[in-house]
């Protein structure tokens, strides 16, 4: 049975970015563990609740979107990854689970998103996945996908056509109600995957079937070593 593993940010990244994809694979028979970073503390939110009941409610939220989709859970709950010590216990888990999972994908923000966090998360997906191959030569080196973020990636090479999930991406997303409260994620998730589905990269010619996609840019197996040693993240 073949693995993917997400890296994502924060308590919805996963749902917003790539649940349709991710939807995909379960249904297509794929195990798909889904690693949360961040606790989700310094979120916005326009109503009464303190910070601690913040990431109470965000937690549980996040357990319903992994039920909702289908996938193991991972919430390593660290308050961001701006301090070394902090990087180093992200970096140690995702190493962790890579030795354990040996996946044959893996997705992960783009890193030239616009989200400083987004980016770091994906540097140190990197960083372990060197890790973990020179503690053990024998693991695969995985294809890793970087996903759309709010701006789409420029001259996407993989396209998945989520139309028939788009229904179970939006209810995912849906469980994040502290964060679609007073920001309107649904539609701008329903925008970018409509998009994607007419203007996958310039001038290509789309499926008419194909009424809703997800984007990535691709890292070849062959590849990752050296994007990683590119994009330190202790840089």
């Amino acid at each position: 049975m073949s693995t993917l593993l997400t890296v994502g940010a924060h308590p919805d990244d996963t749902s917003i970015f790539w649940g349709g994809t991710v939807a995909k694979h379960v249904a297509e028979g794929w195990t798909v563990v889904a690693v949360t970073v961040d606790e989700g503390r310094g979120s916005p939110h326009s109503y009464e609740m303190s910070a601690d009941e913040l990431v109470t409610t965000r937690a549980a939220e996040l357990a319903w979107e992994s039920r909702r989709l289908g996938v193991r859970l991972e919430h390593f709950g660290l308050s961001g990854v701006k301090t070394p010590a902090a990087r180093a216990v992200c970096r140690e888990r995702l190493q962790a689970l890579i030795a354990e999972l040996r996946p044959e994908r893996m997705i992960i923000h783009h890193l030239e998103d616009a989200h400083g966090t987004h980016v770091a998360c994906g540097k140190l997906a990197l960083a372990a996945i060197v890790a973990a191959r020179a503690a053990d030569p024998t693991l695969p080196w995985p294809e890793v996908w970087q996903a759309d973020g709010w701006e789409p990636v420029h001259y996407p090479d993989v396209r998945v056509d989520v139309t028939r999930y788009m229904n179970l991406k939006m209810a995912a997303i849906a469980m994040h109600g502290s964060q679609i409260f007073d920001t309107p994620y649904l539609m701008g998730a329903w925008g970018i995957c409509l998009y994607r589905a007419g203007f996958a990269s310039s001038h290509e010619v789309t499926d008419p079937s194909c009424l809703f996609a997800e984007a990535f840019r691709r890292i070849a197996p062959d590849d990752v070593a050296a994007v990683a040693a590119a994009n330190d993240p202790e840089a």
